[in-house]
């Protein structure tokens, strides 16, 4: 249960963040943190995360809801794998940080820049290292079951 106060907490944080910084930096203006590596640049991304599939944010408003349903659906098989018991808050909290500026805003406001990169910000940071943690605790927990049948 405690687990969940991760997600939110990442989902504040994500909040917080993109409440915060339109009021010290103007759209599509860049302050450099590290030369070369890490700018702040507010952007309004009307795709997916990381700018992927412009023009369609609307299509991933069901697919975020749906995740986010799936994962409370899997819940109890999530909470017996601990790589995946932290990757679902994160995962969930950085899906639904993004609904909800698609919903209020029409585009996520974005704002870390890694110019070799991208631009994205604290909510695909969470879908990105959740959904990592996710695959790779189903897939060592898949092993670990197969190993012990093998074995028998």
């Amino acid at each position: 249960m405690y687990i969940w106060l991760l997600a939110f907490l990442w989902l504040g944080l994500d909040q917080f963040t993109k409440y915060l910084l339109p009021k010290f930096l103007n759209w599509y203006e860049s302050v450099e943190l590290i030369p070369g590596i890490l700018r702040l640049t507010l952007v309004k991304n009307k795709g997916a995360a990381f700018g992927f599939l412009p023009g369609r944010f609307w299509l991933f408003v069901p697919v975020a809801l749906a995740f986010i349903i799936f994962i409370i659906a899997k819940r109890e098989t999530i909470k017996e794998i601990p790589l995946a018991k932290l990757g679902a808050p994160l995962a969930c909290a950085g899906a639904l940080g993004n609904v909800i500026d698609r919903v209020l805003y029409g585009y996520v406001i974005d704002f870390i820049d890694v110019p070799f990169f991208s631009i994205f910000n604290v909510a695909d940071i969470g879908i990105v290292i959740g959904i990592i943690l996710l695959a790779l605790g189903f897939y060592f927990s898949e092993r670990k079951q197969k190993d012990g049948i093998n074995r028998d």
